[in-house]
């Protein structure tokens, strides 16, 4: 083991401190669990962001793709309506499509 010395702001030695004492924790123990601990979550914070990004590309194809039905259902012209909104057959296959599904 290697001895090292550093130079913290008060505030962050009181946090430090203060946490050595709700675990029952010498200084040197508590500065290398907190160590220890922001290391690894640097790692946990790099996966949640390539997540989160994952979840944002499925939710926006997603949005994509319920765009394009809504589209498809109105270019088909079954009542000559062009407001998918106003559709019947397209507000009918939603509302069988999308019923447990998904939440608009």
């Amino acid at each position: 083991m290697i001895r090292i010395h550093i130079t913290i702001p008060e505030e962050l030695d009181e946090r430090i401190r203060l946490y050595g004492k709700e675990n029952n924790l010498i200084l040197s123990h508590c500065v290398r669990e907190l160590v220890n601990k922001g290391l690894d979550n640097v790692s946990i914070n790099k996966k949640l962001d390539q997540t989160n990004s994952m979840i944002d590309k499925m939710f926006s194809r997603q949005l994509y793709i319920r765009d394009l039905i809504e589209q498809f259902y109105t270019d088909m012209e079954i009542e000559k309506n062009l407001n998918p909104k106003n559709n019947k057959a397209l507000q009918s296959f939603k509302s069988e499509r999308y019923k447990d599904k998904y939440n608009d």
